[in-house]
């Protein structure tokens, strides 16, 4: 692999992290829900009344040990980004979002927002191929690793399913967001990282014949 592509997939993470981040961040703002995952730490977050961003960090460091046992090979940099840098990250553009008046038309447009911009950013940063957030990474374990028969878009909603029900009962604010994320993220995921995936062979093409 050349330096160019190696800087294209680091370029891919970092800019998945960070438009991920922003995305939880507007969902929370818009008051309509967050995605599951996030409804499930929030829920625990407000239940032990700790900083969202450090259960954030402790479901994952959890997550990232069935990575260890299942799937080492999907763990590098995207991972560690994913763990250690989201829920704060999240955390420090929320404490600005949230300094944006209400109004019916903005809390639409950042859930609307916001949901994109999850999805978006998780396909960016498991396009770059440089490992994957330990909360993604379960899916395609139970879809690859232990040889189960349903498509990933599928196992994304049954878990995400199973996060807003826990988030629910820990008292996490559940709105339509959460629910239309339980069945969108994965679909959505799934598109997006069928088009980055396009572009970067167009460009891998474009770059062989210069």
């Amino acid at each position: 692999m050349n330096l160019s592509n190696k800087i294209l997939q680091v370029r891919l993470v970092i800019s998945g992290v960070i438009i991920l981040s922003l995305g939880i961040a507007c969902m929370r703002y818009s008051m309509q829900g967050t995605d599951p995952f996030v409804t499930m730490n929030i829920g625990i977050a407000q239940s032990l009344q700790v900083n969202f961003g450090t259960v954030q960090m402790i479901a994952n460091v959890i997550l990232l040990l069935v990575m260890i046992r299942y799937a080492r090979s999907m763990i590098h940099l995207g991972t560690f980004l994913g763990v250690f840098t989201v829920g704060y990250l999240a955390d420090f553009m929320f404490s600005y979002i949230q300094q944006i008046p209400y109004s019916t038309v903005t809390i639409i447009c950042f859930c609307a927002f916001g949901l994109l911009a999850c999805c978006f950013g998780a396909a960016l940063y498991m396009s770059g191929d440089l490992g994957i957030a330990p909360y993604d990474a379960f899916g395609l374990i139970i879809e690859t690793k232990l040889h189960v028969k349903i498509p990933f878009r599928w196992i994304r909603i049954i878990s995400d399913c199973i996060c807003v029900i826990i988030g629910f009962v820990l008292g996490a604010p559940i709105g339509v967001g959460t629910l239309i994320t339980a069945f969108c993220t994965g679909p959505l995921i799934t598109y997006f990282r069928t088009l980055i995936n396009q572009r970067i062979k167009e460009r891998t093409k474009c770059t062989v014949v210069v």
